[in-house]
């Protein structure tokens, strides 16, 4: 039964077993509606067009305007907050007491602005315009300022924009303001360019088999909403390749299974593609069939709420958070993809494995800490997470801050990397409402994370030279059959010679991998017998499809003289049968058909 007059309207268009019994919001109608259409299809038409048209006929009858008095402030209740938060942000002595001051006073004024009458506030709470944050600023006060680099301004806002600001809290505010109105200057372009490098790093993933035969996967949470639809591996009491439907995650929580193993388009054994089961049914709750292009569709799902990421900067959706660094938007993908030298928010990396030996001011302010013998330097804006005496690996964080993902897979594997990539990646997408797939952030990992340095020659090898930079498949294969098996306790300071969850070839056994292998159950790990020194590779998203080994594949990216000159330099060729669609389609010959006509 409908409880308001909202819950009526929309349950007269919805079928039976869709109805709404919470607060009508845009997020929710749309949860249900993404819901209908995946399990039915044919009403999802229906009632699409049923809303569309109940919602052209109620903004006929009912239409929506502002007036004065929806932006006027209530003065006195907002003013009852904000004059001792002004008096103790005065006093406060340091960045940290004043940042916390305007976090609890934001949490206050939020709440006061949502009991704010009007249209506007309507609309902000509903999902339909704006959001709270924007109509705090109009109705009530931006509180403060964020500046793009040197993060809060001390100042503290105690006007609206509707009463507008004083002339100093006019230009303090500029800095932020001027940053949302460049990024919205290139909110169209910037997705744009970023949604077709994406296509060109996955355009060879496609679906290439029903079951690569793996035995590996990623370790996920049960509470995880992205572990339904993916394929188990034999965990949690359930048979190998069982499909995790929402029921039988239930179960598995209702056992108190707390993580489960599960097969991963990250972990797939394909060296070109992704077979069915790792990658899981999808959105119609399908298995994928043969050829399905999952890269091109992943480049998809993650280019497209970018633009929307870089329209928001225009309204200035940006509050005052806490000051722990963090990436955001579209700044924040990019900086993922592109990996600069000059990180933002770069936490500094333990580059060895040992003992904090010390740690001492430095003349230019921050701190340098040796680790071992080896030292490096934190700058005065992170905080030390670790002090002398602590054992660390390499890769540890030693201070607050972003790690930077190029070093995590440089110190920590390729596996570690592509894991850390996917997490930070949709930690970035999830702060701005979108909660994409996980397995779309996996494919490109997979994709993008797939690279070896080999740093000295090996003899066994000869083809393999120093300084070589190889796909990491053609370097798991050449190590694969020359492995020790032992126990994870006993491998450590050892290279992996097969792969084990979601960790590659390569990946230097530690403590604390030996102990993440022995929680999972593994109690058996193989080992090179011999390797030679080698660097694991991340590079930036636009330099990766130039790493194609088939120089026709490259051409289908950027920098073409370059690569026609380097393949004819090096006598390069091209096969038409791969995953990849370019050679065949400048071959002309068996475009879209592969070596047994799947493709």
């Amino acid at each position: 039964m409908a409880k308001t007059f909202a819950q009526h309207l929309i349950n007269s268009t919805l079928p039976e077993g869709y109805k709404m019994d919470g607060p009508v919001t845009n997020r929710g109608l749309h949860d249900h509606v993404v819901d209908l259409a995946r399990n039915d299809p044919t009403s999802y038409v229906r009632t699409a067009l049923a809303i569309k048209q109940r919602g052209d006929e109620l903004a006929t009858l009912e239409g929506i305007s502002v007036g004065l008095k929806d932006i006027r402030p209530n003065y006195a209740e907002r003013d009852a907050i904000l004059k001792p938060a002004k008096a103790a942000f005065e006093k406060a002595k340091t960045p940290a007491e004043r940042e916390k001051i305007i976090l609890e006073t934001q949490a206050k004024i939020i709440d006061h602005t949502k009991q704010h009458p009007g249209s506007m506030t309507h609309m902000a709470l509903s999902g339909a315009r704006g959001n709270p944050a924007q109509l705090m600023k109009i109705v009530s006060t931006p509180l403060a300022s964020m500046h793009p680099r040197e993060g809060l301004v001390p100042h503290f806002f105690d006007r609206s924009y509707s009463e507008g600001l004083t002339p100093a809290q006019y230009w303090l505010h500029g800095p932020e303001v001027r940053a949302n109105e460049v990024a919205a200057r290139i909110s169209v372009s910037e997705p744009g360019e970023v949604a077709k490098v994406l296509v060109n790093n996955m355009i060879s993933k496609v679906i290439t088999k029903a079951d690569c035969g793996t035995l590996n996967g990623i370790r996920m949470r049960t509470d995880d909403p992205h572990i339904v639809d993916r394929h188990t591996q034999a965990d949690g009491g359930l048979a190998r390749n069982t499909l995790l439907t929402p029921r039988v995650v239930q179960d598995l929580q209702r056992r108190k299974v707390d993580h489960i193993l599960v097969r991963s388009p990250m972990t797939c054994g394909e060296p070109h593609g992704v077979c069915q089961l790792c990658q899981g049914l999808s959105e119609k709750g399908q298995i994928h069939t043969i050829g399905t292009p999952v890269g091109v569709r992943a480049a998809q799902a993650m280019a497209e709420p970018l633009t929307q990421m870089a329209l928001s900067s225009r309204h200035g959706t940006l509050t005052v958070k806490a000051s722990t660094p963090d990436l955001e938007g579209l700044r924040g993908v990019r900086q993922l993809l592109d990996i600069p030298e000059a990180f933002l928010h770069e936490a500094v990396l333990a580059p060895v494995s040992g003992v904090v030996t010390k740690i001492e001011k430095a003349p230019q302010g921050g701190f340098y800490v040796w680790v071992g013998t080896e030292k490096t330097y934190a700058n005065p804006k992170l905080t030390l997470l670790h002090k002398v005496g602590d054992g660390v690996e390499a890769g540890d964080a030693l201070t607050t801050g972003v790690p930077h993902p190029e070093k995590v897979v440089r110190y920590k594997g390729i596996g570690a990397g592509r894991a850390y990539f996917v997490n930070t990646l949709h930690r970035v997408y999830k702060k701005e409402g979108v909660d994409i797939d996980k397995r779309h952030l996996e494919v490109l990992a997979k994709s993008d994370i797939n690279h070896v340095k080999l740093l000295e020659v090996d003899p066994e090898h000869p083809q393999l030279l120093r300084g070589d930079v190889i796909n990491y498949n053609a370097f798991r294969d050449a190590y694969a059959n020359h492995v020790v098996d032992l126990s994870p306790e006993k491998a450590i300071g050892r290279r992996l010679g097969r792969e084990v969850l979601h960790h590659t070839v390569g990946t230097m056994v530690t403590p604390s991998l030996a102990r993440e292998l022995k929680a999972a159950g593994v109690h058996t790990v193989h080992v090179a017998a011999n390797m030679p020194n080698v660097e694991f590779v991340m590079r930036p998203f636009t330099m990766n499809p130039l790493l194609d080994s088939d120089w026709m594949a490259r051409l289908s990216h950027r920098y073409l003289k370059a690569s026609i000159a380097d393949a004819a330099h090096t006598g390069d060729v091209a096969d038409i049968h791969t995953t990849h669609p370019v050679p065949a389609y400048a071959f002309g010959a068996e475009f879209g058909h592969g070596p047994d006509g799947r493709f």
